[in-house]
């Protein structure tokens, strides 16, 4: 079955009928899930849902366009070293490097970045990056953590192939969303076509970029993953089957999570 690699069943629109969401993920193929964390009390309700649902799993981080929390380092710090010890956190972040608003100031988004990849290094456990129009920044940054490329994936991957080819020089995992299916994302398409299978998650990061043929629908469901990866594999000329096993097998080896048919509680 399909893992759902990053999306926010804490975020409106999903949170009030988790159980819902899942049945019908389930019934479309998509059996397991990393809630993920944008801020210490979202990723505190993702750690609930992950101990309160077979399947599920979270992460923990501050988003960077929520670096102003981090004015008061210490507690955000000590609390997210707690929720890293739960056994259903699988990662931390998001994190990273944001352009798109002028707000709040890079700078300010460096230094929450750079915090929690220093915990990451600590505590071992994987990253998922938010990158939107810093690239080059985010890697510079990352590369000065000395941490293995194949520590993170780039998440919800919107660029084209030149910049593909840069975080697989790192030795990143991309993760697609919805938005390769859409009419404006052949660049993102083409830059899936330069990524080795062995590099490649799928996610929907919803509740938002549902993907065709349902764009227009909201929210975003988890579910959706299934037409994200039935895109690719056709793109890949792929079986559906092999396409999820394979992405399957990449989302396992990142996460540690046991492979599929076993105690999925055992997450580390």
């Amino acid at each position: 079955m399909l893992i759902d690699t990053h999306c926010h069943l804490t975020y409106e629109g999903l949170r009030e009928r988790v159980p819902q969401v899942l049945a019908a993920a389930r019934a479309a193929g998509v059996g397991r899930f990393v809630t993920i964390g944008t801020g210490i009390a979202d990723s505190r309700a993702g750690q609930a849902l992950a101990n309160q649902h077979p399947g599920v799993f979270f992460s923990a981080g501050l988003h960077p366009l929520h670096a102003e929390e981090s004015r008061d380092k210490a507690p955000l710090l000590e609390a997210l070293r707690e929720l890293a010890r739960d056994p259903r956190c699988v990662a931390l972040g998001e994190m990273g490097q944001d352009k798109h608003y002028a707000e709040p100031p890079l700078a300010m988004q460096r230094e929450s970045f750079e915090w929690q990849l220093e915990l990451a290094a600590q505590t071992g456990l994987p990253v998922v990056i938010h990158n939107r129009k810093a690239t080059a920044e985010t890697l510079s940054i990352l590369r000065q953590t000395g941490l293995p490329g194949g520590r993170f994936v780039f998440h919800c991957f919107t660029g084209g192939p030149a910049e593909a080819e840069e975080i697989l020089a790192f030795g990143a995992l991309i993760g697609f969303t919805g938005a390769v299916t859409f009419k404006n994302g052949a660049e993102i398409a083409e830059a899936f076509d330069r990524v080795p299978l062995d590099r490649v998650v799928v996610e929907t990061d919803s509740p938002y970029l549902t993907p065709e043929p349902h764009r227009g629908v909201r929210p975003n469901e988890p579910r959706h993953v299934a037409d994200v990866a039935a895109f690719l594999a056709r793109r890949r000329g792929l079986l559906m089957p092999d396409f999820a096993r394979a992405t399957s097998a990449n989302a396992e080896r990142f996460y540690r999570l046991s492979p599929a048919g076993r105690d999925e509680s055992a997450a580390l």
